[in-house]
């Protein structure tokens, strides 16, 4: 899968990647997603990143795992 192309809808409709982000990243999942459904993963990752929401490193296992699917 293209992780950063993907849009964030995709992404939490794939029980397989909600899989992957309640393992490396659960924080993730109490943000409210309707408002960031059409974005892509692409740009929602520096953002996450950078609000310090979660740590770089994390975001970068949770990207590499997806596109491993």
């Amino acid at each position: 899968m293209d992780f950063k192309n993907m849009t964030v809808k995709e992404c939490f409709s794939n029980p397989q990647c909600v899989a992957i982000i309640e393992q490396y990243a659960p924080q993730l999942m109490k943000v409210p997603r309707l408002p960031f459904n059409k974005k892509t993963c692409g740009e929602i990752f520096n953002l996450v990143v950078s609000k310090k929401i979660v740590p770089e490193d994390m975001a970068k296992k949770v990207q590499e795992a997806i596109e491993a699917l």
